[in-house]
């Protein structure tokens, strides 16, 4: 989640609102499969014209979690290819330090990662979200001084750059800017449970990258995970994550204040398309 990039009040004027769950179409890509996102906080009250409020934005992420799920798709008829699809659900709570403002963010969608669905919720309510071209608009309200909790769920297909290469991979742009700081929690998680469990039934049946089987399946030893991290049949970035049973995370506190933020990487996964 790219944080908030104020621009000047009327610059843009949001259209017809088309349905919150919306399709997107698959088309192929020529740069590496990534998953780049791109929010933008416009027109908030005027606030933008003002250089000083413009360093200062009023709005603050008091706490964010961005929860990645990757799995391989199931095909409904035989011959029909299978390919990984990332399930995304971003939770980010915030607090309108300022006046009372219309806000608009937007996400971006890379033609090598098409969408299948995207909506969004404000404090539980579903929001009318607009595609226009490349990119997906929601448009929120802010009360001055009060707490929107604001979620984001979507649905991606990764298509294959280069299907020679078996090699599949996604990224997302993971350093908030723009916030009023600090982010006070910041959670990072990719749930890889389901792609990692595809990979021991294939395993199961003809060992192809060097991990042996050592159980059924359906309950994999403990140590068959961290091999398949260890073995570079999927490698993630950055480094310093911890690992929960099939899962990955990252986790940061009062994220922002510049003596002791970190400055984060792209997240990136890139594993081996023994599907294809």
């Amino acid at each position: 989640m790219k944080g908030p990039i104020p621009a000047r009040a009327g610059q843009r004027s949001l259209g017809r609102n088309r349905d919150a769950f919306s399709s997107a179409g698959i088309s192929l890509g020529r740069s590496s499969a990534a998953r780049l996102l791109f929010f933008a906080l416009l027109l908030f009250a005027g606030f933008c014209a003002d250089s000083a409020q413009a360093t200062n934005p009023p709005v603050q992420l008091v706490s964010a979690r961005r929860y990645y799920t990757l799995f391989l798709s199931t095909p409904t008829r035989p011959g029909e290819p299978v390919y990984p699809q990332i399930r995304y659900q971003g939770v980010w709570e915030c607090v309108n330090w300022g006046a009372t403002g219309d806000i608009s963010l937007f996400q971006q969608e890379p033609a090598h990662l098409p969408y299948l669905a995207f909506r969004a919720k404000a404090n539980g309510v579903p929001v009318p979200v607009e595609k226009q071209g490349d990119r997906y608009w929601v448009p929120l309200h802010f009360p001055g001084g009060e707490r929107v909790r604001v979620q984001i769920e979507s649905l991606q297909q990764v298509l294959p750059v280069d299907p020679s290469q078996k090699i599949d991979s996604f990224e997302d742009l993971i350093q908030p800017t723009g916030w009023k700081p600090p982010i006070v929690n910041y959670w990072i998680v990719v749930d890889l449970g389901r792609l990692f469990t595809a990979y021991m039934v294939q395993e199961s049946k003809s060992p192809a990258f060097g991990l042996s089987p050592r159980g059924l399946p359906s309950s994999p030893p403990p140590s068959a995970f961290p091999e398949f991290l260890a073995n570079r049949i999927l490698q993630v970035s950055p480094k310093g994550y911890r690992i929960e049973g099939s899962k990955i995370w990252w986790y940061y506190h009062n994220l922002g204040e510049a003596a002791s933020s970190p400055r984060l990487e792209t997240l990136r996964v890139v594993w081996q398309a023994w599907y294809r």
